[in-house]
């Protein structure tokens, strides 16, 4: 019945919290929730990755599948299904828009789901930087969102001319608008619009 029940409802793969079980159980009591839980990993129904974090496994010509802290940081702090409450910046964001080639060490979130300015997080031997979204982050206004935490972590003077093509292009496929931007940039500081207004990239936002 357990997991006939998770698998209704969480697919192979997918990083499962407990938080997660407790609520799909709730017509259960903690306890027995745990038993179930328990009994399923002896089973190899479910896998423990790390505390409070499980996962269903399949089977591939090589044993076992696993997941990885990259998937778990993306589901709790980034977009579950179709919500989105986060977004990756420093080294990670200036990597996705072509302003470095460097790789991040340690994978840096900003997210609704942190209520700390900063925090260092592990999962198995990997380090996170989470902090605390400046204002909530949705659907509506995450693209508008990456553009103003890219440009106050960045000088407008860092920008090449593939750095600056490949903002614009994102910006034009998003449809990132004025008042959008507008709306957000009273919640970051002033080094963003400045920045922003410096490159001429604002000059490409409709």
């Amino acid at each position: 019945m357990f997991i006939e029940r998770l698998k209704s409802k969480v697919k192979a793969n997918e990083p499962i919290f407990t938080e997660e079980l407790i609520e799909l159980f709730s017509d259960f009591s903690r306890a027995q929730v745990f038993r179930y839980i328990n009994k399923a990993k002896e089973n190899g129904d479910i896998i423990q990755y790390d505390k409070g974090i499980y996962f269903i496994p399949k089977k591939t010509p090589f044993g076992l599948s696993s997941i990885s802290a990259d998937a778990i940081i993306r589901k709790k702090y980034l977009q579950n299904d179709n919500k989105v409450f986060g977004i990756y910046s420093g080294i990670t964001l200036l990597n996705y828009f072509s302003i470095t080639t460097q790789m991040a060490a340690v994978i840096e979130v900003v997210t609704n789901n942190e209520s700390a300015k900063y925090r260092e997080v592990g999962i198995k031997n990997r380090k996170f930087i989470l902090r605390k979204a400046r204002c909530t982050i949705n659907n509506e206004n995450v693209n508008a969102y990456m553009i103003l935490q890219l440009f106050s972590e960045i000088e407008e003077d860092e920008i090449s001319a593939t750095a600056k093509e490949s903002i614009l292009t994102y910006i034009k496929r998003n449809k990132v608008n004025i008042k959008q931007i507008t709306d957000l940039s009273k919640y970051f500081p002033g080094k963003a619009i400045k920045n922003l207004l410096r490159s001429e990239i604002i000059y490409g936002i409709a």
